[in-house]
């Protein structure tokens, strides 16, 4: 679907997976890491995941020293973490699952101590990290979350006076659900730009029809 050619009237709300996996590539490339393990779950989002993961590490010279399965409808990984994880060269995983399966992998994890400091978890999902006993604290040292976000954390130019025109409309037709213009989530602004590109592509193309 990131295909523009082939999909021209997708409109994304998020990211790509493609994205991602450069994005995490070029962490990689920054700190001189050369390789990791993939721990993802074994349905359509999992396997785009590891795919565009393994295609971004060879295209830039990484190695992927292994895959391991979460199991969507048992709940479990499909083997034994520890010794997946003690085997291997690398102490760098990628976790690429939705962010419910988080916490149970990452708890998996600590009750191993394979977390922090010796090993270092890279996310793709947000999750709640008072989940987790405060006596884990100090092991979460090791977890790296990569997420999207909006182009003003990284100063990059918007559009704020369309912006602010539609919290105003936000703020006036369901003040009970407008949280605030600081404390809006990041997805809702993907569904905001995703959306007015689409209104502009209307509008361009009900002008010439």
């Amino acid at each position: 679907l990131s295909n523009r050619n082939a999909y021209p009237a997708f409109y994304r709300t998020v990211p790509s997976d493609n994205a991602a996996a450069l994005a995490i590539a070029q962490l990689f490339l920054n700190y001189n890491w050369t390789s990791c393990l993939i721990i993802y779950q074994n349905d359509a989002f999992g396997n785009g995941g590891a795919t565009a993961i393994t295609n971004a590490f060879l295209k830039n010279g990484l190695g992927i020293a292994g895959t391991l399965l979460f199991d969507i409808v048992t709940l479990r990984l499909q083997d034994n973490l520890n010794d997946f994880l003690t085997a291997s060269p690398t102490r760098i995983v990628v976790l690429w699952v939705n962010s419910f399966y988080v916490p149970s992998i990452i708890q998996n994890a600590l009750d191993y101590d394979l977390i922090g400091p010796n090993y270092l978890w890279i996310t793709s999902a947000s999750f709640d990290l008072s989940n987790f006993n405060r006596t884990y604290y100090p092991n979460l040292i090791g977890l790296l979350n990569l997420e999207p976000t909006v182009a003003s954390v990284a100063n990059a130019p918007i559009n704020a006076a369309l912006l602010n025109a539609a919290f105003d409309l936000w703020n006036q037709y369901e003040p009970e659900t407008f949280p605030g213009s600081n404390n809006v989530d990041d997805y809702a602004f993907f569904a905001f730009d995703a959306a007015w590109t689409l209104v502009q592509s209307l509008q361009k193309f009900c002008s010439i029809t």
